[in-house]
C-alpha cells in the first residue's frame, strides 16, 4: 500500500519545525575546500590556511626584518619564472619523442614523464602560493610603523629588492624568458669566438707545416 503524500508532507513539516525551534543559529564563515588528502601526487595543493592572524598586542614589527622578507619574495618569484618556463616548455615535449618507455633518468633517478609534469605543477603552485603569502604580509599594515626604524641605506636597498619583486611578480615567465635569452645570446657569442678560435689555430698550424 503506497503511502499518502499529503501525510508524508504534513509529517516532515512538523519534523522540520520542531528541529528550527530548537536549534539556535549562528552566523559563520563559508568556505568551499576541495578535500586533496588522499591525493599524494598533488602535494602542492593544501588546503587554505585560517582567515585570520592571532597576533599579540604587545609584538614589535621591526622593519629591519623586511630586508630578509623581501630577499625571499624575490628569489621565490625568480624560481616560480623559471619553473614555470620548465613546466611549459616540459608539457610541450612529446613522451614517444624522447622515450621508449615513458619514463627518463638513470638507475635511481627514474621517474614517469606524466609524473615529472605533476611535480613541476606541483613546484609552480607552491611557489605561487609562497609568493603571495609574504607579499600579503609585507603590504600589512602592521609594517608600517609611524617611526620608520630603518637607516636610509637599508631603507633604499629595501625599496630596489621590492622594486626588483614587483617586476618580476608582473610576469614571472617573461622576466625569466627575458634571462634564458641572454644567456642563450652568451652562449651563442662564446661559441663564435671559440669557432673564429679554432680556423686562425687551424691556418697558422698549416703556415708552419
Amino acid at each position: 500500500m503506497r503511502p499518502d503524500p499529503k501525510r508524508v508532507a504534513s509529517a516532515y513539516g512538523r519534523q522540520t519545525a520542531g528541529t528550527t525551534e530548537g536549534m539556535s543559529r549562528t552566523a559563520g564563515e563559508v568556505r568551499f575546500i576541495k578535500d586533496r588528502s588522499g591525493d599524494a601526487g598533488e602535494w602542492a595543493y593544501s588546503t587554505p590556511g585560517p582567515s585570520e592572524r592571532d597576533i599579540e598586542q604587545d609584538f614589535v614589527f621591526n622593519a629591519k626584518h623586511l630586508k630578509p622578507l623581501a630577499q625571499t619574495i624575490r628569489s621565490c618569484l625568480m624560481a616560480l619564472g623559471h619553473c614555470t618556463s620548465a613546466y611549459n616548455r616540459f608539457v610541450k615535449i612529446k613522451s614517444r619523442n624522447v622515450s621508449p618507455d615513458g619514463s627518463l633518468g638513470g638507475k635511481g633517478y627514474i621517474q614517469k614523464i606524466p609524473d615529472m609534469r605533476r611535480q613541476l605543477m606541483n613546484c609552480v603552485e607552491a611557489l605561487s602560493a609562497l609568493t603571495d603569502t609574504i607579499y600579503d604580509e609585507m603590504s600589512a599594515p602592521h609594517w608600517n610603523p609611524s617611526e620608520d626604524t630603518l637607516d636610509p641605506r637599508d631603507r633604499e636597498e629595501v625599496r630596489e629588492i621590492i622594486e626588483d619583486a614587483e617586476e618580476i611578480k608582473d610576469d614571472p615567465e617573461a622576466w625569466a624568458s627575458g634571462q634564458e635569452e641572454e644567456m642563450d645570446a652568451e652562449n651563442e657569442d662564446s661559441m663564435g669566438k671559440a669557432a673564429s678560435r679554432r680556423v686562425m689555430r687551424r691556418y697558422a698550424n698549416r703556415r708552419l707545416a
